[in-house]
């Protein structure tokens, strides 16, 4: 990913994007043969660490299993920005904040794979998961037909494209703009704007 130095996020602000937009993309290429899968991600800023779980049928799981490496891509708040709100004219463009993450790339064994997918059931379930059901055979029989996987020692790198090339008038017409906005993705950009940017505020 291309980050200009005035774009780029620190670490901190790219695990609080992650752990707020936890769906993304898991991108891998073995013998020039791309793939893409689309997943929620269980992270873990303080280990370094971040989980994911697909079905056994994917074809991704024989790439992951095979591959040394692979990318995830998380994606923030983005909205169209009008060049009507800047004090000259200019062209359109689109703010958007962006994490890719690589690192130590590993399969979940069984008893792994069990523990992920109870952890991701309590984040959005509550602290009794699915219940009795999780003791039951249907239950391990569709655990089986997954596959889980990890990355560890994990490397972030973070675009917050949030208008830091533009003069500070402009900046603020921009976040006032996205603030008022009908959409939630452009009122969600604004107060990342309003939080990033002093000009912003």
């Amino acid at each position: 990913m291309y980050v200009p130095a005035h774009f780029r996020a620190d670490e901190a602000a790219a695990w609080r994007l992650m752990a707020a937009q936890p769906f993304g993309l898991v991108i891998t290429s073995h013998a020039d043969q791309p793939l893409v899968s689309h997943v929620p991600f269980l992270i873990d800023a303080t280990a370094r660490r971040v989980r994911w779980h697909l079905a056994a049928a994917n074809p991704q799981v024989e790439q992951l299993r095979a591959a040394a490496a692979a990318k995830l891509v998380f994606l923030g708040p983005h909205a169209y920005v009008s060049p009507r709100w800047y004090a000259a004219p200019n062209v359109p463009t689109w703010n958007y904040a962006a994490v890719h993450v690589t690192g130590c790339l590993c399969a979940l064994d069984a008893a792994a794979t069990t523990a992920l997918v109870a952890t991701l059931t309590r984040e959005y379930e509550g602290p009794d998961g699915l219940g009795p059901f999780e003791a039951s055979a249907a239950y391990r029989n569709l655990l089986n037909a997954i596959r889980g996987f990890e990355l560890t020692e994990v490397e972030l790198t973070a675009k917050f494209k949030l208008s830091q090339n533009r003069p500070a008038a402009d900046q603020a017409a921009v976040a006032r703009e996205l603030s008022a906005s009908a959409d939630p993705s452009a009122r969600a950009l604004g107060a990342l704007m309003h939080e990033h940017s002093p000009s912003a505020g």
